[in-house]
């Protein structure tokens, strides 16, 4: 911590910290970010080419990849070759994502723009638009005072392997690679945290569901088999904010029995 980082007292906040809620608040602010989420479709492969309310085009699988036709200006690819292979017959055009990921396939209208995605075998439409009340309307995300007592160092131990847990889908289970286990004393009490990512803990406390969000996650910092954990970092998944979020749920072993009042607090989920 640097000199201009120091803390005078008790709930009094370095700048870094204060840094860190600005650049995320900027995020949360993105035109097409978390907070655009307007609307998720899923693409049935089983079914024919089928329009979606008020999404242009004609949406299908051919084999095992997505296609979308649609006429003229109705929609305007942002993905290119090799993610999407674009063919047209006059005004006629269609389009086949071949990219197995996640892509930002199309906008239209007012900037509304179409991420194709795929969760647990599906394919899905998630629509973003700038113009979502729910961005439109955002200011900052309330958050507890800082407390130092939450900056939070301990020890790791590498443990590569893959963890399956839950979403906010009640249908979708993700598995999710995980470097190890974090060991942690909180609240006086030793515990141990599957770490996920490059060094993630996904956590649940006594606070969830009431004054903060469901679930959580923060980034730990990682040096040799040390790590800290500054929970005052701790931040909402997109799932906190929009019905259309995907987000994982954090391994079964990742509860806190204690209040972790630090970081972000529960806010309204909405659809728009």
């Amino acid at each position: 911590m640097s000199t201009t980082d120091q803390i005078t007292d008790h709930g009094t906040a370095p700048s870094s910290w204060s840094d860190f809620r600005s650049r995320r608040h900027r995020s949360l602010a993105d035109p097409h970010g978390i907070l655009a989420q307007v609307g998720l479709h899923w693409v049935d492969p089983e079914q024919a080419a089928r329009s979606f309310d008020g999404v242009p085009g004609s949406w299908e699988f051919a084999g095992d990849q997505l296609t979308v036709t649609w006429q003229g200006e109705e929609l305007e690819l942002l993905a290119s070759s090799p993610e999407v292979e674009e063919t047209r017959e006059g005004e006629l055009y269609r389009a086949t994502v071949t990219t197995p990921g996640d892509v930002r396939v199309a906008r239209y209208g007012a900037d509304v723009q179409i991420d194709v995605i795929r969760r647990g075998g599906r394919t899905g439409l998630r629509l973003l638009d700038p113009a979502a009340p729910r961005r439109t309307t955002f200011s900052e995300v309330p958050t507890y005072p800082f407390d130092p007592g939450l900056v939070v160092a301990g020890t790791w131990t590498a443990r590569p392997t893959e963890v399956t847990v839950g979403s906010a889908l009640p249908w979708l289970e993700q598995r999710l690679p995980s470097p190890g286990v974090a060991s942690l004393e909180i609240g006086g009490e030793r515990v141990e945290l599957v770490l996920t990512g490059d060094a993630n803990v996904l956590f649940t406390d006594e606070t969830s569901g009431t004054t903060s969000a469901d679930w959580r996650v923060v980034t730990a910092e990682l040096d040799g088999d040390t790590i800290t954990v500054d929970f005052n970092r701790a931040v909402n998944f997109p799932a906190a904010f929009s019905a259309w979020a995907t987000c994982p749920r954090p391994p079964a072993a990742n509860h806190l029995a204690a209040a972790i009042r630090a970081g972000e607090k529960r806010v309204t989920r909405t659809e728009r």
